[in-house]
């Protein structure tokens, strides 16, 4: 076999780097379709196919820095990622093989060359697969009843390495470790209603004054200084910035309307491309005088049946296992549909780090 590792567009002659890297995108996907061999829970990750431009964008544009693997003329593995000079970061956006091709040590080869790379940049002291990668991979939700494309829930990213897959092992065998484990959570909406146990609370709620309504600027107060309660500055600026939008809040009538909880802008994503629609929201937050009162399980839950009613399929959302917001989710009924692991691998003998060394 003619087996050759390049970089960048020095392929092989007669052939195209975005043809390949798409084809080889689109051969994942597929696989994690029809690899059913372990149960959906395990199956391989079931990327969601894109067209030629968006492949390109995500792995040919420069700054880039993409290794394909060659048998003579045809493309049967890649590595590509970026650096991150802000973060001082390399990541690994997307590695694959075709099965046929695995187990060959080719894979290790391919990675080799693709972290010599990057390891070499100045701009990197360490490699990562996590959720601050740029390029966002888009999957399907995996479902027992059906494999159709058109009727499967979605999520926009993956926060990094799927820790069901063959590539997490290769990972931790190469010196990755994890330093977060990001759980996806999914929940079907159609009929949803309140867990028989937050219906209670919400009544309990309701005698203590306090009400789940949808935010009117002219009635309630204090939903920016709720942000600054929760020390969050970005979501502040990304909520004011569309409280035109509809946002879900739980409001202190006994606190002359002061908005104690809130979650939103609510949108729905993906109608108009006739797929399910996903209910979306920027974040939830609780005043901290208000918290362990079951507000923001009960905001959350209101957040579900409002986009229940505008058209929502599903939700999708993932958060750290540690993350005490999971208590919210699951209260609510969502449950884990991928665990996914933030993996980085330090550069301890990088070119930058030794220039730095006395």
């Amino acid at each position: 076999m003619d087996m050759r590792i390049i970089c960048g567009t020095e392929v092989p002659a007669g052939a195209d780097l975005i043809g390949a890297v798409h084809g080889l995108y689109l051969e994942a996907c597929r696989e994690g379709r029809t690899d059913k061999s372990a149960g959906s829970a395990q199956t391989p990750l079931s990327l969601i196919p894109v067209d030629r431009e968006t492949a390109a964008g995500w792995f040919c544009t420069p700054g880039r820095i993409t290794y394909t693997l060659w048998d003579g003329s045809r493309a049967v593995g890649m590595a590509s990622g970026m650096t991150d000079t802000g973060r001082r970061c390399g990541y690994l956006s997307f590695a694959y093989i075709l099965p046929q091709y695995r187990n060959r040590g080719l894979g290790t080869r391919l990675l080799d060359a693709w972290e010599a790379d990057v390891s070499a940049s100045p701009d990197a002291d360490k490699l990562e697969a996590a959720f601050y990668c740029p390029v966002h991979l888009p999957w399907y939700v995996p479902r027992q009843d059906t494999d159709d494309p058109g009727l499967l829930d979605w999520h926009p990213c993956a926060p990094g390495v799927d820790v069901a897959s063959g590539l997490y092992r290769m990972l931790q065998n190469r010196g990755f470790r994890d330093y977060a484990i990001q759980n996806a959570y999914h929940q079907r909406l159609a009929g949803y209603t309140d867990p028989p146990a937050l219906a209670r609370t919400r009544e309990r709620l309701l005698s203590e004054g306090i009400e789940l309504t949808m935010y009117d600027e002219t009635r309630h107060r204090g939903l920016a200084e709720l942000f600054d309660n929760i020390r969050n500055p970005g979501w502040k600026a990304q909520v004011m910035a569309h409280t035109d939008r509809p946002i879900v809040v739980a409001v202190d009538h006994n606190a002359d309307e002061l908005v104690v909880s809130y979650t939103g802008p609510l949108s729905v994503d993906g109608k108009r491309d006739g797929r399910p629609g996903r209910g979306n929201f920027c974040g939830i937050g609780t005043r901290t005088e208000y918290r362990g009162r079951g507000i923001g399980k009960l905001v959350f839950c209101e957040m579900c049946r409002r986009h229940a009613a505008a058209g929502a399929d599903f939700m999708t959302l993932y958060t750290g296992d540690n993350n005490p917001a999971r208590n919210i989710y699951e209260a609510a009924g969502f449950r884990i549909a991928r665990t996914f692991a933030c993996m980085r691998k330090e550069l301890k003998a990088s070119p930058h780090n030794a220039r730095l060394t006395p």
